[in-house]
């Protein structure tokens, strides 16, 4: 069990580690402030995410949307490039075609002409009438000429409901999406609390059998992350089996979130002060370390429930 958490946290810390590091540095490559939004840009390449695709049906035009970017990148029906356009910074932009103007907004509303790109102008957002519907990326049906797109490409539906790539990008602007670098980050974050578990264990069953608290805060605090670590589970368990016919108990998580803020602060402040036997103060960690994981777990049921109940 030691070899394997010495080669599991090292793994898990380097994980977590680089994986937030690409993340940001993709994050610092994409975001930008476009001082000459006047002007037609050149195909930009940045490894964002698209945010939306959007589709003019007179001029046979598609324009792929980003947010990060603040840029969008137009095209033919058959992918070959036309111009783009990119705004100063905005943290949420909104890509609408309205009236033959392409618009980018947030809070400002930065104008152009659909067909060629052209400035038209600034106006406040609450100004014009916008729809804000969002095309959302594709799903299971396809319809024949229509367009589709995922994080990195568009597609064009054939005929026999096959999907042709209009729009690509490069292997490893997947690398920076953001999405897998936290998801990636979270993977190692759970390695690193299964280290330090498997440690805390360890130290737990050296004295399990033998330890006598003497001390009444250290008894206290002990039972209290159990009982809070039976709870967690029990929501665990709970929260699984009702997604199949409701959905109402994954609230419950927020109650468990401010009980276990609140009572994270008092508890190990005092466990800070504790003078106690190291035998009883190594329980108390072993049972710590459990009532985090049960609650990280208790978490993960919230996204398992929500997959679930749909």
């Amino acid at each position: 069990m030691r070899r394997f958490t010495k080669i599991l946290f090292p793994i898990s810390v380097v994980l977590f580690m680089c994986s937030i590091a690409i993340g940001l540095l993709g994050r610092a490559f994409c975001t930008r402030s476009n001082d000459d939004y006047t002007s037609i840009q050149s195909e930009s390449f940045v490894p964002d995410t698209i945010e939306t695709v959007l589709y003019d049906e007179e001029l046979k035009q598609f324009y792929v949307c980003y947010n990060d970017a603040n840029c969008v990148n137009v095209y033919t029906e058959e992918g070959k490039f036309l111009w783009c356009v990119a705004t100063p910074y905005m943290r949420n932009s909104y890509f609408e075609l309205l009236d033959g103007k392409l618009i980018i907004c947030d809070g400002d509303a930065y104008i152009y002409d659909s067909q060629n790109g052209s400035f038209l102008g600034v106006e406040n957002e609450e100004n014009l009438d916008l729809n804000y519907n969002w095309e959302h990326e594709y799903d299971n049906q396809f319809t024949e000429e229509n367009f589709y797109f995922d994080s990195f490409q568009v597609y064009k539906a054939s005929v026999d409901g096959t999907l042709a790539v209009i729009v690509n990008r490069p292997w490893w602007h997947h690398i920076f999406d953001y999405s897998l670098c936290l998801g990636i980050a979270f993977l190692g974050a759970i390695g690193i609390g299964i280290s330090i578990f498997l440690e805390k264990k360890k130290d737990y069953n050296a004295v399990k059998k033998t330890v006598v608290f003497e001390n009444r805060k250290a008894r206290i605090i002990k039972d209290y992350f159990k009982i809070t670590t039976i709870i967690h589970s029990t929501y665990f368990t709970l929260n699984i089996i009702c997604a199949f016919f409701t959905d109402w108990l994954i609230i419950g998580i927020i109650p468990l979130a401010l009980h276990m803020i609140i009572s994270s602060i008092i508890l190990w402040n005092m466990k800070d002060r504790l003078s106690c036997k190291s035998e009883e103060m190594q329980v108390i960690d072993f049972w710590g370390a459990t009532e985090i994981g049960s609650f990280v777990i208790a978490f993960i049921s919230v996204i398992i429930a929500s997959s679930i109940a749909g």
